[in-house]
Order: structure tokens, then C-alpha cells, then sequence
């Protein structure tokens, strides 16, 4: 584990709790991860089909993390983030730091961070049913997102392809789609300005 610092969640209670954002995570860890959700995920799905009900299709679902962080462990440029609350991992995110650029009309060719893979824990997932543990992980690996953009000098500028179930909630937060790219399988490309991440930053409540 390299460097981390305590961030907030919100508990299903309505409290806010200090879990643990790591800067960078390994493969071994993706590993675990890797195990404990499909476990959850399979858990609910056994509980869904005793109790009559759908379970929504998880587009992310079949993500291995401990191949992802593998291929890109060696790059510096390339971190996985990680957040943990009571020992179990609460989000994990995939970033890179370099090689991409913008395309918003106002940051054309300017450098930003692109957002590889984020994915927040099943059991935090309102479409698995139940309540979810926490809330705000999304934003929070957001919110680091944008500070490594700033870190690195680029404004807070960040870039990503996003899977459709999460459209909405990059719309919400000020991302602007540039459209389908037909070299990221149709995915819809989106960017965060320089002034959106200003705006997210202050805004940014759980």
C-alpha cells in the first residue's frame, strides 16, 4: 500500500464515518476485492431468486480487478485507488495520468486525467435492492480524481468513457458527453472542464 488519508462516507444511518482513501493499491489486492464482491454478488443473487425478485444486470459486474491493477502496476502514470471502511473495500478506481488529452472546445489538446475503470462495492449498488452500506463513493473517487488532475497541473480537467448505467450521475456532476466513440465498444465519451471540477469541488457534499 502506498500513501493514504481519511475521506468521508455516509452510512446508511445518515452518519458520516472517516474511511480510508489508498493512493495505490496492488494486484493482490484487487485479488481479494476481487473475491469478496463476487461473493456479495452471488449471495444476493441466490437471496433474489428465493424471495421471487429481479436483480439488476451489473454492467460492471464482471470486472477482474486483480488483472486490471496487474497490467498497469508497473506504470507509474497508472494508479489504482482504493477506499476502505472496516476492512472492506468500498470503491476502487483506475486512473492515468498521462497520453490523454482534451477535446472540449475550451481544453482542445490540453492534458487531463482519464478515468479508466471506477466501480463502487455491490453492496453500496441501489440495484441490488437492499439499502446500500454507504453513499458517496462515487464522488469521492471523483473528487480525488480531480486532485490528482490539479496535482499534475491540469485544472482539474479529467476524462472518461462511461458505461450507460452511469451516464446520470456523470451528467449530475458536470460532465459533458462529446458523443458516441465507436473505438471504446459505443461507449459515450465524457469530459470535465477546468470550471466544472471548480464547481464540483465546491459544491462537493455527500
Amino acid at each position: 500500500m502506498s500513501e493514504h488519508h481519511l475521506v468521508p462516507l455516509k452510512a446508511a444511518d445518515g452518519s458520516i464515518v472517516d474511511a480510508v482513501l489508498h493512493e495505490r493499491v496492488d494486484a493482490g489486492y484487487g485479488l481479494k476485492v476481487d473475491s469478496n464482491w463476487k461473493a456479495h454478488l452471488a449471495a444476493e443473487t441466490v437471496r433474489a431468486v428465493a424471495e421471487g425478485r429481479a436483480i439488476s444486470h451489473l454492467e460492471h459486474g464482471h470486472w477482474e480487478w486483480g488483472e486490471k491493477i496487474k497490467e498497469s502496476a508497473h506504470l507509474l502514470s497508472c494508479p489504482t485507488l482504493a477506499i476502505e471502511y472496516a476492512n472492506e473495500t468500498q470503491g476502487l478506481m483506475l486512473v492515468q495520468t498521462d497520453g490523454h488529452f482534451g477535446k472540449l472546445p475550451q481544453q482542445v489538446d490540453k492534458p487531463l486525467v482519464y478515468v479508466v475503470y471506477l466501480a463502487t462495492a455491490p453492496w453500496n449498488l441501489r440495484a441490488l435492492g437492499a439499502m446500500p452500506r454507504f453513499s458517496g463513493v462515487g464522488l469521492v473517487m471523483l473528487h480525488a480524481a480531480i486532485q490528482m488532475s490539479i496535482d499534475n497541473e491540469f485544472k482539474g480537467r479529467i476524462g472518461l468513457h462511461s458505461l450507460p448505467q452511469a451516464e446520470k450521475f456523470y451528467e449530475r456532476q458536470g460532465f459533458q458527453c462529446l458523443g458516441v466513440d465507436l473505438e471504446k465498444e459505443g461507449l459515450k465519451y465524457y469530459e470535465l472542464s477546468s470550471q466544472a471540477a471548480s464547481e464540483f469541488i465546491g459544491r462537493s457534499t455527500l
